[in-house]
């Protein structure tokens, strides 16, 4: 009787109702890193610099003509095929997922069409990456080296 008094009250102050959540496309500073490929104004910009409020990025390694913005209007550049296809990705039909070769046969890195890292035996290592910066940490700190990233042309992601 008191379980059925509670669930209806319960109900009645509707805690079952789904919450609204704000959705932030700020990168925090300690996310980024010199060298990840981030959103300016609408344009793929490279940070060169970073403190806990400011980033300076700058275009294709050009530090004279670099800018300051503030980490509330630097977004993170979302993952796509095509952002994969220019990190040197391949996606395979046969084995439904994108691959990374550089050197021989042998793969550097596995990222499934969920875009999860995943392991020889295709099992999640990493669940969901959403950006290009995320990738580009991943990878740095699997191989300990930069991840290419040609950017065959600008593109504004809205």
């Amino acid at each position: 009787m008191l379980l059925k008094k509670l669930s209806w009250s319960l109900k009645r102050r509707s805690f079952f109702e789904p919450k609204r959540i704000k959705i932030d496309y700020m990168i925090s500073c300690y996310e980024l890193r010199i060298g990840n490929y981030v959103l300016v104004n609408g344009n793929f910009q490279q940070v060169f610099a970073i403190n806990r409020t400011v980033a300076f990025v700058a275009e294709e390694d050009n530090e004279e003509m670099a800018s300051e913005h503030n980490l509330e209007n630097v977004q993170p550049i979302p993952l796509t095929e095509d952002i994969l296809r220019q990190c040197g990705f391949v996606y395979h039909d046969y084995f439904k997922f994108w691959q990374l070769i550089t050197t021989g046969i042998r793969s550097e890195m596995n990222i499934s069409p969920d875009y999860e890292v995943i392991d020889f035996m295709r099992k999640p290592i990493l669940k969901k990456l959403t950006s290009l910066h995320q990738l580009q940490n991943i990878y740095f700190l699997l191989k300990g080296r930069e991840l290419q990233f040609a950017k065959k042309q600008l593109q504004t992601v809205n």
